[in-house]
């Protein structure tokens, strides 16, 4: 229960920081990374939260989130290098 409650109001707290900072700091930097496609109106209402999720599970599971990451980091690896491999297939 007690890791429940710290998840929770890490969550809370992090998601009213994130949506405090919006426009000030965190807009600009997403605008700067994500491409023109992505972007809405309405980007805060799906970031912010989803930002809050990540930082909530990082508190309360660090070892958890790190080793997903990785997991996720090597399978892009090798989506990617499989992507490159078939394109030079296909173009000769």
């Amino acid at each position: 229960m007690t890791p429940i409650l710290i998840w929770l109001i890490a969550f809370a707290v992090v998601l009213t920081l994130l949506l405090k900072r919006w426009d000030a700091s965190i807009n600009r930097g997403l605008d700067g990374l994500l491409p023109a496609v992505l972007r809405s109106e309405d980007d805060r209402w799906v970031w912010c939260p989803a930002l809050a999720v990540l930082v909530a599970t990082a508190v309360v599971q660090p070892v958890d989130l790190l080793l997903t990451l990785i997991v996720i980091g090597v399978l892009a690896l090798i989506g990617a290098k499989l992507a490159c491999w078939v394109m030079n297939k296909v173009q000769h």
